[in-house]
């Protein structure tokens, strides 16, 4: 039966992604900044422009009320979980690096 509520599924946590992409468990912490000095401001202002351009968008610059904003709450779960799904685990990235230096070692030789 479909409404059967025997069964509960539980989501995992940003930190259980994190988890299991390798990640230890403090890599997103301590990330807020409070009181961000007017030299970051420019340089995140800079960084969204640039990526606009990249991008081929077209829109209004952050302000610096928005950026502010942002640096005081970068990120919320369901962008986590999205960095976490695109995202490559630690441990292979590890392994595939370490088999072409191996390689790449042996035919030097």
């Amino acid at each position: 039966m479909v409404n059967d509520t025997e069964y509960i599924v539980r989501r995992l946590t940003p930190t259980e992604c994190a988890r299991l992409q390798g990640f230890p468990d403090w890599w997103c912490s301590d990330i807020v900044t409070e009181n961000p000095t007017d030299e970051e401001i420019k340089n995140w202002q800079n960084i969204f422009d640039e990526y606009n351009k990249a991008v081929g968008k077209n829109i209004k610059p952050k302000s610096e009320k928005q950026i502010i904003e942002w640096l005081k709450n970068p990120h919320s779960d369901s962008e986590e979980y999205k960095m976490w799904g695109n995202g490559v685990s630690l441990p292979i990235v590890c392994f595939v690096l370490s088999g072409i230096v191996y390689y790449s070692q042996l035919s030097v030789q």
